[in-house]
């Protein structure tokens, strides 16, 4: 039978066996140069180490963790870039499930303002994000801020799960190539969302200091920052699997305003810190299931620039 990663029944023996290889892995010699390194490589010891102190687990039970986000990062990646057998993609797409379904929807019909959609990096975000979207397709414009372009095999499986509710490629904007008065003019053209994820690694953009497992963290300021001086509601969204589902959580809407004398840059970091914090419930419970689970311990590092 040739593999899938839309394809949930592995045995448990060949997951076993993959895990137990993963964890043989050599630690890194030094930090990752590459931000697609740490999607697959083990840090080095002493981030490991950091990463145990963070998250309060024994190191060996860290290092099983590890070993399953990496192979939770293959899969990702197997999923996005190879075209899948419909008939799976679509099965696979049926698994995702909102709560707040309903709520939503009321939501989207009661108030037609744009909003940001705050989301992180955790479980299948790609087709959580979309299951979302798929929702509304038909009465709003959506737009997704990646790191990096998708190729034709994810909108080919996007297509055939979510059919012609399913994202297209002009709805991708990209980090690096996309100013924010971009962001700013889509937003105030009205009934638009934009995802925008808050986890992005240190370094890549504007951080804010928020509490994050106990410790001081640097997290995107971007999203609240776009939402104030927008005027713009956010919506915090993440996804996580348990099981054979996939759950696409949401939290409570937050609206762009500020407390009695309070400035810009601090309500931001008053709304960022509800969104991390709202993160950070999921994290502690689906440690293995965040992207950069292997770079947690750069968030406690204030970037040199921004």
């Amino acid at each position: 039978m040739v593999f899938s990663a839309f394809h949930h029944n592995h045995s448990v023996l060949r997951e076993s066996l993959s895990l137990l290889l993963e964890k043989l892995r050599p630690n890194a010699r030094q930090r990752f140069q590459a931000l697609t390194q740490s999607l697959f490589e083990r840090p080095t010891l002493d981030d490991e180490n950091q990463i145990a102190y963070a998250l309060r687990q024994p190191i060996n039970t860290v290092n099983s963790l590890l070993a399953k986000n990496r192979r939770h990062n293959y899969r990702f990646e197997q999923r996005r870039n190879n075209v899948g057998r419909v008939a799976l993609v679509q099965h696979y797409c049926e698994q995702f499930q909102i709560p707040q379904r309903d709520d939503y929807l009321q939501l989207i019909r009661n108030d037609g303002r744009s909003r940001i959609v705050a989301s992180f990096h955790c479980g299948d975000f790609l087709y959580g994000s979309a299951s979302l979207f798929s929702l509304d397709a038909n009465r709003r414009r959506n737009y997704v801020l990646s790191l990096n372009r998708s190729n034709n095999a994810c909108f080919s499986n996007l297509a055939a799960g979510f059919n012609h509710k399913a994202p297209s490629p002009e709805c991708e904007l990209l980090l690096g190539e996309t100013h924010s008065s971009k962001l700013s003019q889509i937003l105030r053209t009205g009934n638009a969302s934009i995802l925008l994820f808050c986890d992005v690694p240190p370094g890549l953009n504007e951080t804010t200091e928020v509490r994050f497992l106990n410790r001081p963290a640097w997290f995107s300021i971007g999203p609240a920052i776009l939402a104030l001086t927008n005027r713009v509601p956010l919506l915090p969204l993440i996804n996580y699997s348990t099981g054979d589902s996939s759950n696409v959580w949401l939290g409570s809407q937050i609206e762009p305003v500020l407390l009695p004398s309070e400035t810009l840059r601090a309500g931001a970091r008053r709304i960022t810190q509800s969104l991390v914090s709202f993160f950070e419930t999921v994290l502690i419970e689906h440690p293995e299931q965040w992207r950069f689970l292997a770079l947690l311990p750069l968030y406690f590092f204030k970037p040199e620039s921004g």
